[in-house]
């Protein structure tokens, strides 16, 4: 991790900022939630683990996509990060898929809309695929920034890097212009590291 800020100012309102952002969504309600999650599962997965990661990340109707918990454990011990990011069963969503690898190893970032069109307005490749999430490159995008992320941006937590830069992504993009299309705040709202 880099100790001061990246080169340029692409990234530099983000991480301005970010510090802040996982600071409010560790001690919120929604970060005292994601805790309960990662100190209740176990791995290998049991099944009542896999339905409370699905649980949580709201996807609980797509179980029945995923293969039985003794093929998904098998599958997740014979690769390595980040192998299974492109490689989701069929019918499982990118949200699905990223919090099942996520809550087995927290080195895979949890996909969401707003972490993506954050990526996005990076200027990642961390779009939509023919309205699929791309989840490959969404993680891409995270490691490109886990590689750029001044120490001083991340405070010390108990989550993980990848915990903290999702984040941090989707405290940084808000909805809200004119027309109903998300918008970054402005670096100037930055100022309370």
């Amino acid at each position: 991790m880099r100790h001061a800020a990246p080169e340029g100012p692409r990234l530099a309102p983000f991480f301005a900022g970010l510090r802040g952002d996982i600071l409010a969504a560790w001690q919120s309600p929604l970060g005292f939630a994601y805790d309960r999650v990662i100190y209740s599962v176990s791995y290998p997965y049991t099944e009542g683990d896999v339905t409370r990661v699905l649980a949580w990340c709201g996807r609980a109707g797509e179980r029945a996509r995923l293969p039985a918990v003794g093929e998904l454990n098998r599958t997740l011990e014979a690769h390595s990060y980040p192998e299974l990011a492109s490689r989701a069963p069929p019918g499982v969503s990118a949200h699905a898929w990223s919090a099942v690898l996520h809550f087995c190893d927290p080195s895979y970032p949890i996909y969401t809309e707003r972490a993506a069109e954050a990526l996005s307005a990076l200027g990642f490749d961390a779009a939509a695929r023919g309205g699929e999430p791309d989840y490959g490159a969404f993680v891409a995008a995270v490691d490109e920034l886990k590689v750029e992320a001044p120490a001083a941006s991340i405070p010390e937590t108990n989550w993980y890097l990848a915990r903290n830069l999702g984040v941090g992504l989707e405290g940084w993009w808000q909805a809200g212009d004119a027309h109903g299309r998300p918008v970054a705040r402005a670096a100037a709202a930055y100022g309370r590291n």
